[in-house]
Formats: structure tokens, sequence, C-alpha cells
């Protein structure tokens, strides 16, 4: 079974949330073969948030499950204010993201100069410690592109598996999903979010798994999902995780 669960129907705010577009995503989601799908865009442009018209479109699709949810940037120390947040909604899962560092927006192409002021292993050392605390905050139901800062292919010296492996233990010990994220293939850094070894390290410690496209475009849910299922077989996985009302199920992947 093939999912679908980071989906923006927004995109960077290039577009508005009509019944136009989001047929669009269905029908590719339908196009690929996917079960279900979900639609989590940024926190940022939550003005712009319709749920209702993403459940009334869903009804033309029966074939299709349709999940909503956010993408909720981490900031440490800001818990109760993004509970508070999130406690607006009526939502499916919320995916747990980091994109900021001190007010970095490290990914963005515009701000990778700031990448040279920084000793690679500092950088993910803190990157990780964000990842850390996220987990450890028990306000999300699974952290997005866990490795995203390596997107434009600047990596530590050493095994990044030496920073990331006790992080993947606080993960574990609580509870906590973590999405393969096909979207670093069109990125730099030309592989999926997390990485392989990351991965494996993942199934060791039975960390749960979901898959996502990040697509900004219909053109691309559910790009690559094939190749995520074959990945995740050879590691070992043979289940997903899927999400209902903020409460996890695991499925025959």
């Amino acid at each position: 079974m093939l999912v679908d669960y980071h989906i923006h129907p927004l995109g960077h705010q290039d577009r508005a949330m009509t019944a136009e577009n989001l047929k669009e995503f269905m029908e590719e989601a339908i196009n690929k073969g996917l079960a279900e799908i979900g639609f989590a865009d940024h926190n940022r442009y939550y003005q712009q948030f319709d749920f209702a018209l993403v459940q009334q479109v869903a009804k033309g699709y029966p074939e299709l499950k349709v999940r909503t949810g956010i993408e909720m940037d981490y900031t440490p120390g800001e818990e109760v204010e993004i509970n508070d947040f999130l406690e607006q909604f009526e939502l499916d899962y919320v995916i747990g993201s980091i994109h900021y560092l001190d007010g970095w927006m490290f990914d963005h192409p515009d701000y990778k100069a700031e990448y040279q002021n920084w000793g690679l292993d500092e950088l993910y050392q803190t990157y990780f410690n964000y990842i850390k605390q996220a987990a450890q905050s028990n306000l999300f139901d699974f952290l997005g592109h866990l490795d995203l800062i390596k997107i434009f292919n600047f990596k530590p010296e050493g095994s990044v598996l030496d920073i990331v492996a006790p992080v993947l233990e606080v993960i574990a010990e609580n509870d906590l999903a973590i999405e393969i994220n096909t979207n670093g293939l069109n990125k730099p850094v030309g592989e999926f979010y997390p990485s392989k070894e990351i991965l494996e390290r993942a199934y060791q410690l039975e960390i749960p798994i979901t898959l996502s496209s990040d697509a900004h475009i219909a053109q691309r849910v559910g790009e690559n999902l094939i190749e995520v299922r074959d990945l995740l077989r050879g590691i070992g996985y043979r289940e997903i995780a899927t999400f209902k009302e903020r409460e996890r199920k695991m499925v025959e992947l």
C-alpha cells in the first residue's frame, strides 16, 4: 500500500486552495495508485487553510482516503505557543519540521552562503539537537525530512550516524514516526531524506515510517514512491504508518 502524507496544495503561497487545485492533486494520486494522501501545508500559511473544502472535494473521490494535517515548524522554547496554535484545528496528523536555525532558513538557496560560517560537524550537531527537542516535545505525529540539513550536499567529515544515532534513540523512546521524503532527489544532495544508513538504524530501533513526496505541484504527488517501497523492503520494513484523528495505524507496505 502506498500513501503520500506530505503534500502542499498552497505550494509556497503561489496558488490558492481551490476545488480545482485540490482535484488535480487527488486525481494524480489516483493515477499513481495511492491509497491515501494527506494535505499538510506550512503553518505560516494557516490563514489560507480550508480543511472543509478538502473534505468536500474528497467526497468526489471515494476510492482515495484523504487526510488533513499541518507541517509545523518547530522552534525550541516555543512548545506552548505551538500547542496552542495546533489546538485551533481538527487534524489527522502534524508533521514536525525544522526549516530555521536561530532564524536562518537554511534550506533556502538565497541563504546558502551562511553554511560557510559553520563548521559542518557543529552545524549538524545543532540541527539534530533541534530534532531531538522536537521529538521530546510530544507535539508531532511524525518528523519531516529528518536530515534536511544536507540539502545543499554539505556533510560532516565523519559518519553522520555518530551524530544522528543518539537522536534516533530519542525518537524511538518517544514512539514517534518519521517520513521518507523523496523531494531530496530534486535538490543538490540528490538523495532521499533521510539517507539509507539512517533508515537502517531507524529500522533496528523499530521506528515507524511513513511515505512522502513533499509535492508542491500536483504532478509530483507520489513521486518515486515505488523506489521508496523497494528500498524500505530491502531494509526490512513491511509496514508503514498511516494517520487519522491524530491516531497512528500501521498497514502493510
